[in-house]
């Protein structure tokens, strides 16, 4: 697993957000086994507002997807869905808890940490086609 602290560097801070998308990368990179760095590509449909877009910060963190090598497709949405696609299938990361819920309890900084922390199986529905 990579260092989720590198996530918070380039972020600028933690978050939940950030969290779920280095999260939901790191499964994707695993799941799909990309060749190289140009066999991955990802859609994230997002609000485009904060907290929701921090969740883009995390996908580029932990995975190949970004937006400089346009490989990372952002789509402005009202729900959060994101799509992983490599040579070797596709998957959809379907959200399997509810963020703001847990940023309201727990604070920024804490539900960064409750997220880096639980099982994938806790943060994401997984939907596989190949």
């Amino acid at each position: 697993m990579l260092d989720p602290d590198e996530a918070v560097k380039f972020h600028g801070h933690p978050g939940p957000f950030l969290a779920w998308g280095y999260r939901a990368a790191l499964l994707a990179v695993k799941k799909l086994e990309p060749k190289d760095h140009r066999d991955m590509f990802c859609t994230a449909i997002v609000p485009l507002r904060p907290p929701y877009s921090c969740i883009l910060d995390g996908i580029q963190s932990g995975s190949p997807c970004t937006l400089g090598k346009q490989n990372l497709k952002v789509v402005s949405g009202s729900g959060v869905t994101v799509v992983f696609k490599s040579s070797r299938g596709k998957i959809r990361l379907k959200p399997a808890l509810d963020l703001e819920q847990i940023l309201r309890e727990k604070g920024e900084r804490a539900a960064y940490e409750d997220v880096i922390s639980r099982k994938d199986s806790e943060l994401f529905i997984l939907e596989e086609e190949k």
